[in-house]
C-alpha cells in the first residue's frame, strides 16, 4: 500500500478547564470528536461524560476554548462507576447520539510484579457495564451554542435522552450478535486481541451506523447499520421489512485496517478515519465513499477511495499520537485528534495541539 502522505494545513488549540478532575486523562486520551456549528464535542477512555468546547471568535480560528463538562450520570441511571469507554459520537438533529466500545478488555500485567502473576493477569478479562451504553441526548441550539437536555422541546415535540436496552453487561445489540455467522467467535475476545470493538458512529436520517475498530476479518473492516425506535425512554432495536436480522452488516477494504471515527457529510459521502485494529503503531488513513453505503441488509465494499495518510507520533517514539477522531469544521477542512499525543502537543498543563488537514486539493499530497 503505497503511502499518501499530506501536509498539516494548521494547528487547532484545545484548551481546557484548569480544575477539571480528570484533566491529564481528557487531554490525552481523547478519543472521539464532533463539531456543531462553532462547538467541538469530544469524548475520552476514562469516566463517563462529554465535553464541550466553544472556538474562539478572535483572529485565532482554530481556537477551542470555554470548557463546560456534561456528566451521564445526570441524564441517565448508570449501572455503576466504572468507565464508559466512550469511543464515538454523532450528531444528527436534535440529538448527539454516543456509544461506549462495548468491548473486553484484558489486563495489563505489571512489571513489578513477578513472573507468575504477571502471566496470571494477561488469563483475566473484565466486563466493565458501562462500555455497552448506546444513547442520544437532545442537543439544540440557544444563544450561538449547542447545549445539551435531558429533555426539550423540537419542532412542538419533547425530546428527550435515550439509552439502548440492555442489562448491567451487555447490550440489546450485543446480545444480538453473539449468533451472528461472522461476529460470534469474536464477541468473547478482548477488543486488543481483534475483538469486537466499536470506535466509530455516523446517523443519518433513521440509519445508525456503526464502526468497527474491531475485528478485521481477512483485510475486511466492518460497519453495523441499526434502527431505533423509543419505547419506554429506552432505544429498541428495529428490524426492517423482509430483512432477517435486526442490524445490517456492511464491509468495507481497508487493507487489513480497523475503524477508529465515522463522518456522514451533507452529500452523504462516508468518511472513515482506519487505523490499526491492535494495540500497534501504524498507518492511519482516511477513506471515503461516495454516496455513502447502499441502503440495502448488507454490502461489500472493495475500493473505497483512500485520501490521505494522518502524520503519527510513532514515527518519533512508540505508541504515540494515535489518531483516533476526526470531524470536520468545514466543507474543506477537517480537524484530526490524537490519543497518546507527543509531548510537543502538550501547551501548558491544560492545553493540547491538534490538526486540521485540508481535504482538497489533492496537489498537496506527496
Amino acid at each position: 500500500m503505497k503511502p499518501q502522505g499530506k501536509d498539516v494545513k494548521e494547528t487547532a488549540l484545545l484548551k481546557f478547564q484548569k480544575d477539571f478532575d480528570q484533566l491529564d486523562d481528557l487531554r490525552g486520551e481523547i478519543s472521539s470528536c464532533l463539531i456543531t456549528g462553532s462547538d467541538l464535542w469530544l469524548s475520552y477512555d476514562e469516566g463517563a461524560g462529554i465535553e464541550r468546547l466553544s472556538r474562539s471568535k478572535n483572529k485565532d480560528k482554530y481556537k477551542y476554548k470555554s470548557h463546560k463538562h456534561y456528566d451521564l450520570k445526570d441524564f441517565f441511571d448508570l449501572t455503576d462507576d466504572s468507565e464508559m469507554d466512550m469511543e464515538a459520537l454523532a450528531y444528527a438533529p436534535p440529538y448527539l447520539w454516543f456509544s461506549g466500545s462495548m468491548s473486553l478488555k484484558r489486563d495489563q500485567p505489571d512489571p513489578e510484579d513477578s513472573t507468575e502473576d504477571q502471566l496470571k493477569a494477561l488469563t483475566k478479562i473484565k466486563v466493565d457495564a458501562n462500555r455497552f451504553s448506546l444513547g442520544c441526548i437532545p442537543c439544540l441550539e440557544e444563544d450561538g451554542h449547542f447545549n445539551l437536555y435531558q429533555e426539550a422541546s423540537f419542532l412542538d415535540h419533547t425530546v428527550t435522552a435515550k439509552m439502548m436496552r440492555g442489562g448491567a453487561t451487555s447490550s440489546e445489540l450485543h446480545n444480538a450478535l453473539m449468533a451472528d455467522e461472522h461476529l460470534a467467535d469474536f464477541m468473547d475476545i478482548p477488543s486488543k486481541d481483534n475483538g469486537f470493538d466499536i470506535e466509530g458512529m455516523a446517523v443519518e436520517d433513521q440509519r445508525i451506523f456503526l464502526g468497527l475498530r474491531g475485528p478485521v476479518l481477512n483485510g475486511y473492516a466492518l460497519i453495523l447499520e441499526i434502527i431505533c425506535e423509543p419505547l419506554n425512554g429506552e432505544l429498541i432495536m428495529q428490524r426492517r421489512d423482509g430483512e432477517a436480522k435486526l442490524y445490517r452488516k456492511h464491509f468495507i477494504d481497508l487493507s487489513g485496517m480497523g475503524i477508529r471515527e465515522l463522518n456522514i457529510d451533507e452529500k452523504g459521502d462516508l468518511y472513515i478515519l482506519a487505523g490499526p485494529t491492535m494495540d500497534l503503531d501504524g498507518t492511519i488513513s482516511v477513506y471515503k465513499i461516495g454516496g455513502g453505503l447502499p441502503d440495502q441488509e448488507h454490502s461489500v465494499t472493495h475500493d473505497p477511495e483512500r485520501m490521505f495518510d494522518v502524520a503519527r507520533g510513532a514515527e518519533i517514539k512508540h505508541g504515540y499520537d494515535k489518531a483516533e477522531g476526526m470531524a470536520f469544521i468545514d466543507d474543506e477542512h477537517v480537524l484530526i485528534t490524537y490519543d497518546n499525543p507527543i509531548e510537543e502537543r502538550l501547551k501548558s498543563k491544560h492545553k493540547v495541539k491538534m490538526d486540521v488537514y485540508e481535504m482538497s486539493p489533492k496537489e498537496n499530497q506527496s
